[in-house]
């Protein structure tokens, strides 16, 4: 079989994550925060899991299915964390990633049905920025390693 290089982050995977983020944007210049925070929330889990993707021998890429993003984080290897939390600072010094991941951990299924009893009460546009740094933070990242 033929062996498929693995370029970290899977620019297939990132380009998906920017599509729901660019979403989300247009959804929140409409004043519907409730989705766009909902998409922005997708986004930063596939831009993490643009750094746990594989490709198979035809360039699909697969990804472990998982919601907590700082679960997707904690299974990034050591030295692609040290890297993307490097360009973050880079791109933004007063954005604390870590934290962030935190506060926003588990977003996507707490909000997704905001009917539950157990869903989240709000959501805040802060994901949304938050997200943009992101995807902005892994483009500096890819860029740098010719990705």
């Amino acid at each position: 079989p033929l062996v498929t290089l693995q370029r970290i982050p899977n620019t297939q995977v990132w380009l998906l994550g920017r599509e729901y983020l660019e979403a989300a944007e247009i959804l929140f210049d409409y004043n519907r925060l409730w989705p766009a925070a909902l998409l922005a929330a997708l986004a930063l889990e596939i831009f993490l899991k643009s750094f746990l993707a594989a490709r198979d021998h035809k360039g699909n890429s697969k990804t472990d299915r998982g919601h907590s993003l700082t679960e997707l984080f904690g299974r990034i290897s050591a030295e692609d964390q040290k890297d993307i939390l490097n360009c973050s600072k880079e791109f933004d010094a007063s954005v604390d990633f870590v934290s962030c991941l935190g506060k926003f951990d588990n977003t996507f299924f707490a909000a997704r049905y905001r009917y539950e009893a157990p869903a989240a009460r709000s959501v805040g546009s802060d994901i949304i920025y938050f997200a943009r740094h992101v995807c902005e933070s892994i483009f500096l990242l890819g860029k740098r390693r010719g990705v």
